[in-house]
């Protein structure tokens, strides 16, 4: 599906590791995790630069879309406002754009695509813009198919990946409208097959001229047995 908005950068070590393990070059059997729980956390942005300082909106949007979830596709947005440059939002100790519902849910692919835009002032609300997401016909069905394919198969992961462009390209349509401007994207994705969901790589740092963002996932995984054939169980962040 194409996408309305280009990403500034992507970022998917999966393929890559993947390409190595199918000419031998990985062994990925040899170091077997079980996750338990996974969250991706926004931990800070930085604004650089902006069209208008001291006078416009930032807004932060996220869709992170793993296949299995009640909610396959999930959705976040928050707004700040007269954010001036040189300025690191005020993210608190960071913001949870995703987490899994349960240790029997563990998504074996995850899509997600963050998002800063630069608002106009008589852009619609953070809740009225999600709204007009989730009730859209197109992303309903794509909710639907989501749900009925269980596998992880090269099928389902091309449909999460269509299904998150779906919901980013009707999110820029209706930024569009209210001449919004893309500060920063960042499109990613992680595979619970050769990267263990990104657990394994802590905070990642990626930007443009515009943003600077710092985001992570977190988990709690239990390794295979040790030699001893006891369970090994290992945390890696904080779990809420």
């Amino acid at each position: 599906m194409a996408t309305l908005l280009k990403p500034d950068v992507v970022f998917e070590p999966s393929a890559i590791l993947q390409e190595h393990s199918m000419l031998g070059a990985v062994n990925r059997d040899s170091f077997p995790v079980t996750i338990e729980a996974v969250r991706l956390r926004l931990n800070s942005v930085f604004i650089h630069k902006v069209r208008e300082p001291g006078k416009g909106e930032i807004r932060v949007i996220s869709v992170v879309t793993d296949g299995i979830s009640e909610q396959p596709i999930q959705l976040f947005a928050q707004t700040f406002e007269k954010v001036r440059r040189k300025t690191a939002l005020n993210l608190g100790t960071g913001v949870t754009l995703y987490r899994t519902e349960s240790k029997d849910k563990i998504p074996a692919y995850l899509d997600y695509q963050i998002l800063v835009m630069e608002l106009d002032d008589d852009v619609r609300a953070v809740g009225t813009m999600l709204d007009e997401v989730r009730n859209d016909k197109q992303f309903k069905d794509f909710e639907k198919a989501l749900l009925a394919t269980t596998s992880a198969t090269a099928p389902q992961v091309a449909l999460i990946t269509a299904a998150a462009d779906l919901a980013l390209n009707l999110i820029a349509k209706i930024l569009k409208a209210n001449k919004d401007d893309q500060l920063f994207l960042l499109r990613g994705s992680f595979d619970n097959a050769f990267d263990d969901l990104g657990t394994g790589f802590g905070p990642l740092t990626q930007e443009n001229r515009n943003v600077t963002i710092t985001y992570q996932v977190e988990a709690k995984k239990v390794k295979a047995a040790n030699d001893n054939g006891a369970a090994v169980a290992a945390v890696d962040g904080n779990q809420e």
